[in-house]
């Protein structure tokens, strides 16, 4: 359970906070462990929703983005008089005490006229994992709601186009998350958090809603809604946007300049999403990673990457080439299993013999697979031995196999990492490569497991959409970070 930090900090309204935001959060990042995932629960005294007012809470949206802007990624900012209990934990800081911000901030600007205050607010995202951008959206909306919050929350269905959406959370914790933090931010307004399949949402359904909260960017939506309300003959709704927030630590150039989900995800490559299938006896054999991924998906480049690294890595691919060899154990029994004809003139088997017959006939490639598979098995479990035990002494083995998951070799792995590329850059990859028309590869692509269903396996995953340096940069960050968990 992430630990909780709760701070009371004593303001004598928006102007001060706006005044002292530089010193505040230059504190405020001083409570957070950075090796701990400390959240930290700001309450103001006298409390936020005691002072706002038509003529503060554009001043009070401002401040309170200030802070979600600069402060830890896990502050959360409560509007109502208590965020829970206080404990041995909590703390008090008066902005009085606090130094001026360099250059004082002036409250008063244009935009910050009197606001309006509403009794039912809408807005939509995805909320995946949320951040900053989030939260500003959210209290945003939370300051001029006093009643009703509903928030559309990004289906599936919509998901598709988005970077890496194998990595979004599940949309049932989205919406959970969006309550709990609607819940300890303004507990007393109620949240209707839905999930949407089509763009428009409850937004177009709900003749109550009094204003739409979105970002710059989502302008143009909250516009076609109120086209769209109007034909259906419900009332406009008041339009209330909101900067894009501008990230601050951008670390590569694939990542958005703005703070966002997409970028969040793409920070999560390399790094640990769960933990080991089980634990490891470095004195029994060597730590076994099973490496997979679909076709085109720059599996193979990754695993010869590993290697480059130091790891020990066994191509399953090759040992399936091998199984099918003269003196092999499968090769007798797919002899007995398909008959003669599969046997060339070199007395090889046919690859093209055999194939005519497992994809004509039902059943007859699970067949082959109940053959070959095990076969495979065994041999890689003896190059990874050889690779441990051997001259090369890996304590790490990579088992570099497309099928790991259809064969179940999982189950002799400590960890299942997975590679993944976009449908269409995969598509684009087999047309250039293989020379397959635009259908071939899709074809083929429907034959194997999905991303979402090999990612859904995967302690980490690998994108090789970017250039070579990102992948590089990707793999690295996973071979250390096992490294030193295992201490080699």
């Amino acid at each position: 359970m992430v630990p909780i930090r709760q701070l009371t900090v004593v303001t004598s309204g928006p102007g001060q906070l706006l005044a002292k935001a530089a010193s505040l959060i230059q504190h405020l990042n001083t409570l957070t462990d950075g090796k701990v995932k400390t959240k930290l629960v700001l309450t103001l005294k006298p409390s936020l929703q005691s002072q706002l007012s038509p003529g503060t809470v554009n001043l009070w949206s401002r401040a309170t983005s200030l802070l979600y802007c600069g402060a830890s990624p896990n502050l959360d900012l409560a509007i109502g008089i208590s965020s829970g209990p206080e404990d041995e934990s909590s703390q008090s800081v008066n902005l009085s005490d606090l130094p001026d911000q360099t250059g004082g901030t002036n409250p008063a600007r244009a935009g910050d006229a009197e606001g309006s205050f509403y009794s039912n607010v809408v807005l939509g995202g995805t909320f995946d994992r949320i951040h900053a951008g989030h939260k500003i959206l959210l209290t945003t909306a939370l300051l001029r709601c006093d009643m009703k919050l509903t928030v559309g929350v990004t289906g599936s269905q919509l998901l598709r186009k988005k970077i890496l959406p194998e990595l979004i959370t599940p949309v049932g914790e989205r919406i959970a998350g969006v309550k709990e933090f609607v819940k300890l931010v303004r507990e007393e307004v109620e949240c209707n958090a839905v999930e949407i399949q089509e763009p428009f949402g409850p937004a177009i359904v709900l003749p109550e809603l009094e204003c739409i909260v979105g970002s710059e960017e989502t302008e143009r939506g909250c516009v076609a809604i109120n086209v769209k309300r109007k034909e259906l003959g419900m009332n406009e709704l008041d339009i209330h946007l909101i900067e894009l927030v501008q990230d601050s630590s951008r670390q590569q150039d694939i990542e958005e300049e703005k703070v966002s989900s997409s970028t969040g995800r793409i920070r999560l490559l390399g790094t640990r999403l769960k933990e080991p299938l089980k634990p490891w006896d470095k004195s029994v054999g060597p730590y076994l990673i099973g490496l997979t991924g679909g076709s085109a998906s720059g599996k193979s480049s990754v695993g010869k990457r590993m290697a480059g690294l130091g790891w020990g890595v066994v191509d399953c691919d090759k040992l399936g080439h091998e199984a099918y060899t003269p003196g092999a154990v499968a090769f007798q029994k797919i002899v007995e299993e398909f008959g003669k004809l599969v046997v060339g003139e070199d007395g090889t088997i046919d690859r093209r013999a055999l194939g005519g017959i497992v994809f004509s006939e039902k059943g007859r490639l699970e067949k082959l697979n109940e053959i070959v598979w095990p076969e495979i098995a065994r041999l890689a479990r003896e190059r990874a031995h050889d690779l441990w035990a051997g001259g090369a002494g890996c304590e790490v083995v990579v088992l570099d196999a497309a099928v790991l998951l259809e064969a179940g070799w999982e189950k002799q792995c400590h960890e299942v990492w997975v590679c993944v590329v976009p449908r269409a850059e995969a598509v684009k990859r087999i047309v250039e490569r293989d020379r397959k028309t635009e259908m071939e590869a899709e074809r083929r692509i429907d034959s194997q497991l999905s991303n979402q269903e090999r990612v859904d396996q995967a302690s980490t995953v690998f994108c090789t959409l970017w250039d070579q340096s990102q992948t590089q940069a990707q793999v690295e960050r996973a071979v250390d970070r096992v490294n030193g968990e295992l201490l080699i």
